[in-house]
């Protein structure tokens, strides 16, 4: 089965949470974990490697917090999918590193191509804004 880990779930659930809120002021993680029932531990370990790719800001302090690194229209699901699983990939033979050595020969290999375009294409025309 073919399917996006948890990681990546809580990750949109929190930037939607975020998202929401709407404002620039930071909010807790606490606040953030509770209200989408997510470990307080994972989030922050989701929400540092976000804050990594300018999807999230970090601010420290007894007010700080998270808040979003752009605006809602301005990230896309594809960059959450990548950042959360190390990159997107349907097979073994569309991976940049550790490439199959028989992807030049194989007839599979544009049939996955084709279907993963297709995929990466969905995701980067979502917006954290159309998931609100």
């Amino acid at each position: 089965m073919l399917q996006i880990t948890r990681q990546t779930e809580y990750a949109i659930r929190g930037l939607q949470e975020l998202a929401r809120r709407n404002g620039d002021a930071p909010v807790q993680l606490k606040s953030i974990a509770r209200n989408c029932e997510v470990s307080e531990a994972f989030l922050a370990k989701i929400f540092q490697m976000l804050s990594q790719q300018s999807i999230v800001k970090s601010h420290r302090g007894v007010k700080g917090g998270f808040s979003l690194g752009r605006k809602p229209d301005e990230i896309s699901l594809r960059e959450i999918v990548e950042v959360c699983e190390g990159g997107i990939a349907l097979n073994h033979c569309l991976r940049h590193s550790n490439r199959c050595e028989n992807a030049d020969e194989c007839n599979m290999t544009e049939a996955w191509s084709k279907a993963q375009f297709a995929l990466v294409g969905a995701l980067e025309q979502t917006r954290l804004s159309d998931l609100l």
